[in-house]
């Protein structure tokens, strides 16, 4: 399977776009980062228990091609056989995202919830589609949604920081970020979302707490932060 190029999890400031701009990250890529990790079929696919091997290879095979619009159709027809698979909408809407049509995205990703609604995973993918798709607003409240669900789960509260900081929210965003490191101290892109907001609230002591952090951790994070904390007066 070829690599993925590695991206940013975040729509940001100025200065960390800037940075997303030199690694060539769009926002689908930023998207699919932060929701799996490596960015390939291996890792959707973990999230099939119900679909079968013949349907799981065949996933790969579009997958590994980019051929996005097959992909969509095989949903589709997969969908009119099980109308009741919040899985083959998954895929629908990954699909979509690789196409950037972020409303059709946002249907799969409904309906996904419509059928799922225990289960965390299609907020977080609904969420960041519509930031991808500049409606930061209507993902913290999808987030919000998401934590009636799910209380305890960082990935929802880093993500509930980004929609906060597009929104230009610091306050919010940095409670946010801090929830999920609680949680989950290990979460890089949560320390610098937290060192990112820092500085916009004038807090340069935290933002440099979340630097070491990083720099303890061995993250590439911690360059991108840096460079922020060296550009402050």
């Amino acid at each position: 399977m070829n690599a993925k190029p590695a991206c940013a999890r975040t729509v940001v400031v100025a200065a960390v776009l800037a940075l997303s701009l030199i690694t060539a990250c769009t926002p689908q890529q930023m998207l699919l980062n932060a929701l799996i990790p490596d960015g390939t079929a291996s890792m959707l696919l973990s999230h099939l228990q119900s679909v079968d091997d013949t349907n799981r290879r065949r996933i790969v095979e579009l997958e590994q091609r980019g051929a996005w619009a097959e992909l969509t159709e095989f949903a589709d027809v997969n969908i009119a056989k099980d109308p009741f698979s919040p899985e083959w909408r998954m895929i629908g809407g990954y699909a979509q995202l690789q196409l950037r049509d972020y409303p059709r995205s946002m249907t799969y990703f409904s309906d996904m919830i419509r059928l799922a609604p225990d289960d965390v995973t299609g907020y977080h993918f609904l969420a960041e589609t519509q930031r991808a798709a500049g409606q930061p607003q209507r993902a913290v409240a999808t987030l919000d949604r998401a934590l009636l669900v799910v209380r305890e789960s960082p990935l929802t509260y880093f993500l509930l920081g980004e929609a906060h900081s597009d929104l230009g929210r610091f306050h919010a965003a940095a409670e946010a970020y801090r929830r999920a490191l609680a949680m989950d101290p290990q979460l890089a892109d949560a320390w610098f979302g937290l060192g990112r907001a820092s500085l916009q609230l004038g807090r340069g002591t935290d933002a440099r707490e979340a630097l070491v952090a990083l720099e303890q951790m061995q993250s590439p994070r911690a360059a991108a932060l840096r460079t922020l904390i060296a550009r402050q007066p």
